[in-house]
């Protein structure tokens, strides 16, 4: 069973585009917030290997998957799984979900 969160306001919908990434702190974590197909996507903004923030990395949008800047690992969206090295460990992933405007995650601290 998942552990209860806060829910966290990020941005409102229109403050991040189609396609788009977008790097929050929250309490003092890095988070990416990525608009895809759609949806919106929370995840660790720090690589898990090279720390750089994935927010300034790129998207590839077949995969569902953003790209680190500095050494290419490739994590899946939905899963914080890496497709591609040299990362081995998962992003941490947070259910995100749009209430009236604003996109808001469930943040377990």
């Amino acid at each position: 069973m998942p552990t209860p969160g806060t829910e966290v306001p990020l941005c409102s919908v229109e403050e991040l585009e189609e396609g788009g990434m977008k790097h929050i702190e929250h309490m003092g974590y890095d988070l990416l917030l990525v608009r895809l197909g759609g949806k919106f996507y929370a995840l660790d903004d720090a690589c898990t290997v090279s720390w750089a923030m994935l927010s300034e990395g790129g998207l590839d949008a077949a995969k569902n998957a953003v790209i680190c800047p500095q050494c290419k690992s490739v994590f899946d969206l939905q899963s914080g799984k890496p497709l591609s090295g040299p990362a081995k460990f998962p992003l941490n992933v947070y259910e995100t979900h749009v209430v009236g405007d604003e996109v808001i995650v469930n943040f377990t601290y």
